[in-house]
């Protein structure tokens, strides 16, 4: 017990150390709800044109979250047609009639079941054309690459049916993995760029599918334990060879890449496109293979029920919730980011009396209200102590969105979102 208390005191003295050290432009001053946590609350009731100041550190919270340093340069975004397709196929998200694209927050759900978490990301990349006829290039995002566990990865191929072929034959598409072998000073070795040597080359079966040639539709190939293999070595590029031996019999295609628009020059050194993408060729793009990976981080985080805190309707002046929301588009994110709309950057305001701080489903933790126990009494060093009004309830976000390999990502975003305030 003398060790606890100990500690507990320790505790105290740093908590009284900080809060006695004066900030720049606050010496002499003092109020009931200074603390570090209430800076957001103090800076939109201080500075009458904040706003910009906490979009812009909405942004970096953001970006943080997201482990990026800059937001993504989107040059040349995936075809729409495309996008919409696997966003359609994957259930990632519901697209309406005029292309607005509403991601399914099941994160969130499951938070509010108090089920356990895990970081999890939907990572979906399109092919690039690979060394070879036949060949497909997926680049994994890094994202996905730092990523421990891969749940599981899939392929997607559309196999295109002539109208006039009413065979019932079926046929098989083999996926076979490319790969190069570190050899030294071999026959089969191959000069790289840099001088050295790239090694031989070896290929492994890793997907195979007997499908019917009856109509034109998707296929999916399972490559999970391909893709675990890749990054456990620390890769981050599939290459993978297409098979069908009894395609061009049967009739049937695979589309592996969609057409692009062709570009020239605008006699100023940059590119333009040049004419409008048909409607055939629209049709193409929107059978662009792509990659689905879901991948993720296990993290214990349990969810308990708390007490429903106060919302603040300009009637209160206790601790309550605040709603601010930031729109991508009016910020200039829209480009990047697919869904949601904006960003709930809530927070928290208000004063925290002492009949307040410290109660039951408003606490953070069990010692802040041992601490608010001694201070109501007047004992010495804990008189002196003022409660914060803090956020006690966060809840998940998600967010679809480009990376700068134009890789679309799915990621739940843990403790994004002020769901409730109360007095630590």
């Amino acid at each position: 017990m003398p060790l606890l208390w100990k500690r507990g005191f320790l505790l105290v003295l740093c908590w009284i150390i900080v809060r006695s050290s004066p900030t720049p432009g606050s010496e002499g001053h003092s109020s009931v709800t200074d603390c570090p946590s209430c800076a957001l609350a103090k800076l939109s009731k201080d500075v009458p044109s904040s706003q910009p100041e906490m979009v812009e550190a909405v942004k970096k919270h953001i970006l943080n979250m997201l482990h990026l340093r800059d937001r993504p340069n989107i040059t040349q975004p995936v075809p729409k047609a495309a996008l919409l397709n696997a966003i359609k196929k994957l259930h990632v998200g519901k697209v309406g009639e005029d292309g607005y694209v509403e991601i399914e927050d099941d994160v969130g759900r499951r938070a509010e079941m108090n089920e356990v978490v895990e970081q999890t990301s939907e990572i979906i990349t399109f092919a690039e054309s690979g060394t070879a006829k036949k060949m497909l290039h997926f680049e994994i995002s890094k994202e996905g690459s730092e990523l421990s566990v891969v749940e599981h990865a899939e392929v997607w191929l559309f196999l295109k049916v002539s109208k006039a072929n009413r065979s019932r034959t079926k046929v098989t598409i083999r996926l076979f993995q490319q790969q190069w072998q570190p050899k030294d000073n071999s026959e089969g070795a191959e000069d790289t760029e840099d001088g050295g040597l790239k090694g031989e080359k070896s290929e492994t079966l890793i997907s195979e599918k007997a499908v019917d040639t009856r109509k034109s539709t998707w296929h999916i190939f399972p490559v999970s334990s391909s893709v675990q293999r890749l990054l456990d070595q620390g890769k981050s590029s599939l290459d993978v060879r297409i098979a069908c031996d009894l395609c061009q019999e049967t009739g049937a295609n695979l589309v592996l890449l969609g057409k692009k628009k062709k570009k020239e020059d605008d006699g100023e050194g940059k590119e333009k496109e040049v004419g409008e993408i048909t409607g055939e060729e629209e049709k193409e793009q929107s059978h662009r293979p792509f990659l689905m990976m879901l991948a993720r981080h296990s993290e214990d985080r349990q969810h308990r029920r708390r007490r429903r805190g106060l919302e603040c309707d300009g009637k209160v002046n206790i601790c309550c919730k605040k709603q601010f929301f930031v729109s991508f588009k009016d910020i200039g994110w829209s480009d990047w980011i697919i869904a949601p709309t904006g960003y709930h950057a809530n927070y928290c305001e208000g004063e925290c009396p002492s009949h307040i701080a410290g109660t039951s489903g408003s606490s953070l933790s069990f010692h802040s209200t041992v601490i608010n126990h001694y201070r109501m009494r007047g004992h010495s060093p804990f008189a002196n102590l003022k409660s914060c009004c803090v956020p006690t309830k966060l809840r998940p976000m998600s967010m679809l969105y480009y990376d700068d390999g134009q890789n679309i990502i799915k990621k739940d975003i843990q403790n994004m979102i002020v769901e409730e305030c109360g007095c630590s």
